[in-house]
């Protein structure tokens, strides 16, 4: 087994070069989750999304000395920060005055705000992933308690089939309805609704592991 976010973020410090380039590929799924949810569609026109993952690893590089951070939560948190000051880099020189302007994308680990009593997937966008995907509060796993959920959901949706992980970023994230996800995509609002069950139940299977695992299915 490959070394944890803690014990690279240390080898790192220490002068390996060849570990921040293991730490950097470690986060690239959820940078590259955190940069399509707060590009928006105008700035996705002007650049390139894998540009802006890898002009902020560049970033990482340059300031990892700076970091000071003890575990993968500040890490975390440290590179939600550098993407943030990457977009909005982005946004000046696109002449962007507006923070937010771009679009609607939400956070994935954002509160699920349901109305009307219905299950996920019956509505206009169903909520974010991370509240989909509740916490057990009972027994949580190893493999959850040893790493963050949301760089862990990351890692997921990237393996899931690109057709099923589509549709869970466009209604989660994004916020569309499955009829709008169908005019995009050119199928049909039950073959979306059918392609959001199977990547969530795919992402159920992953995140919780083995049997007993820590996380519970809502709204199946």
């Amino acid at each position: 087994m490959g070394a944890g976010p803690t014990e690279l973020m240390a080898e790192a410090r220490a002068g390996r070069a060849e570990a921040l380039g293991e730490l950097c590929n470690l986060y690239r799924n959820y940078l590259r989750m955190v940069v399509r949810s707060g590009m928006g569609p105008r700035l996705r026109e002007r650049v390139e999304l894998s540009d802006v993952v890898q002009e902020t690893l560049v970033e990482v590089v340059r300031q990892f000395p700076a970091f000071t951070g003890q575990n993968e939560a500040a890490l975390v948190g440290w590179l939600r920060r550098l993407v943030g000051q990457k977009l909005a880099d982005l946004g000046r020189y696109h002449s962007r005055a507006k923070r937010g302007g771009d679009g609607h994308a939400l956070p994935l680990d954002a509160p699920w705000d349901a109305e009307g009593g219905g299950p996920p997937g019956e509505g206009e966008g169903g909520g974010r992933l991370l509240d989909v995907l509740a916490l057990s509060q009972t027994s949580p796993s190893e493999q959850a308690s040893r790493r963050e959920l949301i760089v862990l959901l990351a890692d997921a949706l990237t393996d899931l089939p690109e057709a099923e992980a589509e549709v869970l970023w466009r209604y989660h994230a994004e916020n569309q309805s499955f009829e709008a996800i169908g005019d995009q995509m050119g199928v049909g609002r039950k073959v979306v609704r059918g392609l959001w069950a199977k990547g969530l139940k795919r992402l159920k299977q992953t995140l919780e592991g083995p049997p007993g695992g820590s996380l519970r299915f809502e709204g199946q």
